[in-house]
């Protein structure tokens, strides 16, 4: 028992000395090289929270029987005037199967009858070559993005392209005759899917968006004016039936509950940036509509827009971040920031003296940088502040007070500079390194 605690005592205190050794060869290490740097780069930080809502719009249910077959005639967010048709419901699978045959000869004769137009030859010949390689490109960005319908458009577009060349060196004989006989099927397949088939139109202009979630009745514009937090907790969807559904109007809305310590100073009429973190890639300017009463610590908000109306058709509940200031700048470390009194001079670089004969002097914000093997002191203005970083631009006011253009170049901040953030004794134009 005693030679085992004894090996433990001695195995300890082998460790012991072990993390003993580390940490004294890092600690020399660091006396040999008394600096350390990193890398100044452009930054955006941003005051913002998060927040999750709805988008709110005054939409319209497109009614149908329930269960059909329907195919949309018109894109998500494509604009519909009163009256469009938008969908065709077909009251079996081998109707709407013949509809998308008829629709596939269509393409097909307006491909071909666009390659008939062409006059042969080598003008004809390579503007075909050019408009299947951007095809080509388009299809190939769309898949990149993960776009899943702009991939749809762009793939029948490189089909009609290929198809167009594929004529070029044919002769106009072969071309005529796949056009007789694409003329010849349509005529025959019209007449057999001219029944069974039933038009939705649109009952006045609007966007038209094939999406039906229930919300349409539960959230319109008019509820928006009393709704209250206690309300906005309590959003249920109806049952959701119809075959799409008309948006109207060009304002939309998004509607949240916010804590009253992250409102801020925010103010009904006030324009501020929001961002939603799926389904659409920009930023939105948008306006505070309306701010309700205080309701367990939380105020229900009210935001607008007119802009990409077209572009949220298929947004409803959406996590987004409210974005109250933007503030863009270099990037360095807080513990590179530093604090220095300078000698005032004026234009001429002669010193600027105090009524008691003493020079002036004033306090400079700034960053030391390796400016070749010595330290060089460079102003800034600080126009935001974090934990571990802070966010700078060069001091104009700093850089005036030196008296060449060179020498205020040379002291100006830019990103991909080294900056210091750690040595002893640092000093400007102090040998850093041999």
């Amino acid at each position: 028992m005693k030679n085992g605690t004894l090996s433990t005592k001695l195995m300890l205190a082998a460790i012991l000395l072990a993390v003993l050794v580390y940490f004294g060869i890092n600690l020399a290490a660091y006396f040999m090289d008394p600096f350390t740097t990193t890398v100044a780069y452009d930054f955006t930080s941003e005051n913002a929270v998060t927040v999750s809502g709805y988008v709110v719009r005054e939409e319209t249910v497109l009614e149908g029987s329930g269960g059909e077959l329907v195919y949309f005639s018109r894109d998500e967010g494509e604009k519909v005037a009163k009256g469009g048709t938008v969908a065709q419901i077909y009251d079996s699978a081998e109707a709407l199967s013949a509809a998308n045959t008829l629709r596939s000869l269509n393409e097909q004769l307006e491909q071909l009858t666009y390659a008939r137009s062409l006059v042969s030859g080598s003008q004809s010949t390579a503007r075909l070559d050019e408009e299947v390689s951007s095809s080509l490109i388009s299809f190939q960005s769309a898949l990149a993005s993960g776009s899943l319908s702009a991939a749809e458009d762009a793939g029948s577009s490189l089909r009609a392209s290929v198809l167009k060349r594929s004529y070029a060196y044919s002769g106009t004989d072969e071309l005529d005759a796949a056009i007789a006989a694409l003329e010849s099927q349509i005529s025959s397949l019209s007449a057999a899917t001219s029944s069974g088939t039933t038009r939705i139109t649109a009952p006045e202009g609007g966007l038209f968006s094939s999406l039906v979630d229930g919300y349409e009745t539960v959230l319109t514009p008019q509820a928006l004016e009393e709704m209250t937090p206690k309300d906005y907790r309590s959003i249920q969807p109806e049952e959701a039936s119809g075959v799409g559904r008309l948006i109207s109007g060009y304002r939309w809305y998004f509607v949240t509950l916010m804590r009253e310590s992250d409102l801020g100073k925010l103010a009904e009429g006030d324009t501020i940036t929001l961002r939603f973190q799926t389904g659409l890639d920009r930023d939105l300017t948008m306006r505070v509509d309306r701010i309700s009463d205080e309701d367990g610590g939380q105020r229900l908000v009210v935001f607008s827009s007119e802009q990409y109306l077209n572009l949220t058709t298929l947004l409803r509940h959406q996590n987004a971040q409210v974005i109250f200031d933007s503030y863009t700048g270099i990037r360095v470390p807080r513990s590179a920031v530093r604090i220095l009194w300078e000698p005032v001079t004026d234009e001429d670089g002669d010193p600027v003296l105090k009524s008691d004969g003493t020079q002036e002097q004033r306090q400079v914000t700034g960053v030391y940088c390796v400016w070749g093997n010595t330290a060089r002191f460079k102003p800034v203005d600080v126009v935001w502040q974090e934990d571990e970083y802070l966010l700078v631009v060069p001091s104009e006011t700093a850089l005036a007070g030196y008296t060449s253009e060179s020498t205020r170049e040379g002291r100006r901040l830019r990103a991909g500079d080294e900056v210091i953030t750690a040595a002893a004794d640092l000093y400007d134009g102090k040998v850093i390194r041999s």
